[in-house]
């Protein structure tokens, strides 16, 4: 097995649909995805599964078996293979390697939404820039758009958002947040770069650089937390501020979606999903949903990236606030992450026994 990072994204652009996605938004789908290299007579999928996988063939040939049993060899070099594996779901074949294969598997939920962000980003720009005055940078607007904080908005929250955002002239040297203080705003970078700076074990320590379209601050808005961090400009520039009540109600709320537990458990089950706990460590010790794995809020900042981009993840704490200050931030990662809507204090008695477990 190899890893996606090995493979020349102009490759994959010879793939229906990844030829429709810009090189930046490819890059994105295919991260944290691999490439797997199967002997003959591996089972890639099953007829009538519903699976979220989308599965391209790199090289070999595999074989198509519809619930007959009638058998269809396809080879990667044929034009058919330019597609994903008969992608319909539930599957209409099992589908096998007949020779020693390679194939790509991406999320395919991340692949559409991708794809319909890429495919609407032109009649939205176009529609944004015919209601924003004049003087909005319109080239920032677009490099704005492309960050993964705008996948789940609707477009009317987006022209409000950018009529919100107030300009701020900043320096180079000057700390715009310092640790401690309270979150009342966040900042988009619309020119100069900025230094990220947090404290680790009584050390200051630069975790960050950020650039044009980057932001910052709000962490500590979903936390409803003090900052954790400092912020120093390494240039002039010029940021975008956005005050709290705007942020809770044109991006906070709309990007976070939240799932009953009877549907997310069974999300989980069918192995669409996995659950993730984010509450202290010695919270998931005490007690924790079967099969959760756990990464704490305070961490996800950081430690994110050891988490595999090509899966769902459904998101829990004790009451469901923890929960989606986490999915946010993984949502602007590029994760795809939804929350246990009311946390594990809306399971029944019932469903505490059945799925509830100590470390």
């Amino acid at each position: 097995m190899i890893t996606s990072k090995t493979l020349a994204l102009d490759v994959l652009h010879n793939f229906v649909p990844l030829n429709a996605l810009s090189a930046q938004r490819l890059k994105d789908v295919v991260s944290g995805c691999y490439v797997e290299s199967l002997p003959p007579e591996s089972i890639i999928c099953r007829y009538g599964e519903c699976d979220d996988k989308t599965v391209f063939l790199l090289s070999g040939t595999v074989a198509l078996i519809d619930h007959h049993g009638q058998q269809t060899l396809l080879n990667a070099i044929q034009p058919a293979a330019n597609y994903a594996l008969v992608d319909s779901r539930p599957r209409q074949f099992t589908i096998k390697s007949h020779t020693p294969i390679n194939i790509l598997t991406v999320n395919q939920q991340r692949l559409h939404d991708a794809l319909v962000w890429e495919q609407s980003l032109s009649s939205l720009a176009k529609a944004l820039f015919a209601n924003l005055p004049p003087s909005m940078d319109k080239e920032w607007v677009l490099h704005l758009l492309q960050s993964h904080i705008f996948y789940r908005l609707p477009p009317m929250n987006i022209l409000e958002l950018l009529n919100a955002l107030i300009e701020v002239p900043v320096k180079k040297g000057q700390k715009v947040i310092s640790m401690g203080d309270k979150a009342d705003c966040c900042y988009f970078i619309k020119s100069g770069r900025a230094e990220v700076k947090q404290l680790d074990h009584n050390e200051v320590l630069t975790v960050a650089y950020l650039g044009t379209g980057g932001f910052f601050g709000e962490e500590g808005l979903l936390k409803n937390a003090p900052r954790n961090a400092d912020v120093v400009m390494l240039e002039d520039g010029l940021l975008m501020r956005l005050e709290q009540k705007d942020f809770d109600r044109l991006l906070r709320a709309p990007s976070v979606q939240s799932m009953s537990f009877s549907l997310a458990q069974a999300v989980v089950n069918s192995q669409e999903a996995v659950w993730l706990d984010i509450r202290l460590l010695e919270e998931y010790q005490l007690i924790h949903l079967k099969g959760a794995m756990h990464l704490s809020l305070a961490d996800i900042r950081l430690k994110a990236r050891q988490l595999p981009l090509n899966k769902h993840y459904i998101v829990c704490c004790d009451n469901g606030q923890r929960s989606a200050a986490a999915a946010f931030l993984l949502g602007i990662q590029g994760y795809n992450a939804s929350v246990l809507a009311g946390g594990l204090w809306s399971l029944s008695a019932t469903e505490r026994a059945q799925y509830l477990e100590a470390a």
